[in-house]
């Protein structure tokens, strides 16, 4: 009977081969890339996001100002905007409600629910003819020119809404304070129907505030991205 081997005579006998990524390929097939180089050179972002679609815009951008003009036009131009276009519909269909259901009872400022009533009226109007515009009318990717032409209508409209909510500030900031919530006191204003357009005149400003919030971020944005395209 033979000895059994010894335990080091085992190992020492066979011994597996070396593993080589080199080795491993193919003869003739070139070695697999860091990760390094295969995110330099690697396809550009996709299209289907928003910062694929900022960072080309980046590129072919002369400048930050034009860059930030072709951001706020992606913005508008994406579905979201045409939703949250259809949510804010119900700011103006309120304010046309509120206005029918109260007009006659403001004696103190009579023109607040007719404020409300004209506002709503218009803002149902501009809205529709926004998102009908832009559901009809889907636009290509790069049409910047053509979607930075105004509407005459929209424009028209424009203008009107924004006389008529400085002649509404007017009527509503001068009454606060100032009337009464007894029915029958001469200088009587239902408190619902008050302060209904007092906080809807104000979260206009907020909303406008706001704003100015989102073209700082888009400047920023634009910063970081890069200086002017070469």
């Amino acid at each position: 009977m033979t000895d059994p081997k010894s335990y080091e005579s085992t190992m020492d006998a066979e011994q597996p081969p070396a593993y080589n990524v080199a080795s491993s390929l193919r003869a003739g097939q070139p070695e697999l890339p860091s990760y390094q180089d295969a995110e330099r050179n690697g396809p550009p972002p996709s299209y289907d996001s928003l910062y694929g679609k900022a960072k080309a815009m980046r590129e072919e951008s002369n400048g930050n100002v034009d860059f930030i003009k072709k951001i706020i036009f992606m913005i508008f131009g994406t579905i979201g905007f045409t939703i949250f276009l259809g949510l804010i519909l119900a700011i103006p269909i309120a304010m046309l409600v509120m206005g029918v259901i109260y007009l006659d009872d403001c004696p103190e400022e009579r023109y607040i629910p007719i404020y409300l009533l004209v506002a709503g009226v218009f803002g149902v109007l501009r809205n529709l003819i926004t998102i009908g515009r832009r559901c009809c009318t889907r636009k290509e990717e790069g049409e910047e020119e053509q979607k930075a032409k105004p509407n005459p209508i929209e424009s028209i409209i424009d203008c009107f809404m924004i006389g008529w909510f400085i002649a509404g500030n007017v009527w509503i900031y001068r009454t606060k304070g100032d009337f009464s919530e007894d029915p029958n006191a001469p200088n009587f204003c239902d408190p619902t129907l008050y302060w209904f357009a007092f906080w809807i005149t104000t979260a206009t400003y907020i909303v406008m505030a706001t704003g100015c919030c989102c073209c700082c971020f888009c400047g920023l944005l634009a910063f970081c991205l890069g200086g002017k395209k070469e």
